[in-house]
């Protein structure tokens, strides 16, 4: 049976966890591997972690209309997403893998890695990021 995961990227705005995006992931069992140790053989960035208390509102809805089929909630925080970041990119210098990390999207136009580097740069007010997620079978 096959698995999915389903990302919910979040930003901290002024003290708060507001909802940026869902975003759509292709089918990468190390990939899940490095992000929660789920179906491939790589080391987890972080053991899973279950939903994060402070959760927004539509991640939390999201991850209910899952139900059962929903397992091993984690996230990632920006520390994180930047070594998951230069773990992709090394896979690709390999050529093991044909999506960048801007499969991930843009956070206002950049990309994510760039706001854990430079967090002086970002947009006035934005605190923090994370990656919210569970997969399904």
């Amino acid at each position: 049976m096959a698995c999915d995961i389903h990302i919910h990227q979040e930003v901290k705005i002024n003290g708060k966890w507001e909802h940026y995006r869902e975003t759509s992931f292709p089918r990468d069992y190390e990939a899940f591997a490095k992000m929660a140790g789920v179906r491939g053989a790589s080391k987890p960035i972080a053991e899973p972690r279950g939903l994060p208390e402070d959760a927004t509102a539509m991640t939390k809805f999201a991850a209910d209309y899952a139900g059962e089929d929903g397992h091993t909630h984690s996230w990632l925080g920006a520390a994180e997403i930047l070594q998951l970041e230069e773990w992709l990119n090394e896979r690709m210098r390999e050529n093991k893998w044909q999506v960048e990390m801007n499969g991930f999207g843009f956070l206002f136009g950049n990309s994510w890695s760039n706001f854990a580097r430079y967090p002086h740069m970002g947009p006035f007010g934005l605190e923090d990021f994370r990656f919210v997620f569970w997969f399904d079978n």
